[in-house]
């Protein structure tokens, strides 16, 4: 297996998994507010100096901002799509449920 593959199926892993995707986003966002601290605070001066580090730190910064966001609206889209499958499932075993029941008269008859 090349290189390309192995990333490719480590993505699929990290996508399919709630846990994993939600744990990837929570460090993400961690790292993304610790570099905007140290880029803002302890690093300025540094990246001041040097405008192409200063470039580089901010892009990888933005980067993961924006992996952080695609990561939490993909997330939001399967959270969704698995309630509507939920959805559909409960409504399938209702209607299947009542129309078995439909046939029963006991639920009809009450007493006068």
């Amino acid at each position: 297996m090349n290189n390309a593959q192995f990333i490719i199926q480590v993505c699929k892993g990290i996508i399919r998994s709630q846990r994993v995707r939600r744990t990837l986003m929570f460090w993400d966002v961690l790292v993304v507010l610790v570099m905007i601290f140290l880029g803002s605070t302890f690093f300025w001066p540094w990246l001041r100096e040097h405008p192409f580090l200063f470039l580089g730190y901010w892009a990888f910064c933005g980067w993961l901002t924006i992996l952080a966001a695609l990561l939490a609206v993909y997330d939001m889209a399967r959270v969704r799509l698995e309630a509507k499958r939920a959805r559909e499932e409960l409504k399938r075993e209702y209607f299947r449920n009542d129309d078995s029941g439909a046939s029963d008269s006991s639920h009809d008859s009450h007493p006068h």
